[in-house]
């Protein structure tokens, strides 16, 4: 039993050592950090228009 409870610690290690690297990189998208600068941009973007295009 006690090599079961071993065999566990040691999966456990191993997936959090190889998963680390996208636990990293997928942590400031699922909490959405970037969400207010994205949002600054899109609001820039729909505010920098030509204005009057029917002008002659």
């Amino acid at each position: 039993m006690i090599w079961l409870v071993g065999l566990v610690l040691i999966l456990q290690a191993s997936f959090h050592w190889l998963l680390k690297p996208m636990i990293l990189f997928s942590t400031p998208l699922v909490e959405l950090r970037g969400f207010g600068i994205l949002f600054l941009l899109l609001g820039g973007w729909i505010l920098s228009g030509r204005g009057n295009i029917y002008r002659k």
